[in-house]
């Protein structure tokens, strides 16, 4: 696969600073209230970001590859 925008290491560093902003908050809020669900769900949040990141730069390209081709 190519990356013929460059939007790969924007994509990579964006994903991973959300991601590891919500894994850092979630084992803050754990050692402050020992509730392990709400590690749990900060965790997932921290999955989900990921993906809807990687997801919106997929769109991204899609869209710069169409007007590359206009």
């Amino acid at each position: 696969m190519s990356d013929r925008h460059n939007t790969r290491r924007i994509r990579n560093l964006l994903a991973i600073v959300i991601s590891a902003f919500f894994a850092v908050v979630g084992v803050a809020g754990y050692q402050r209230t020992s509730d392990p669900m709400q590690l749990m769900l900060f965790l997932a949040l921290a999955v989900v970001s990921l993906v809807l990141v990687m997801i919106v730069f997929k769109g991204i390209d899609k869209l710069l590859d169409s007007l590359d081709k206009e």
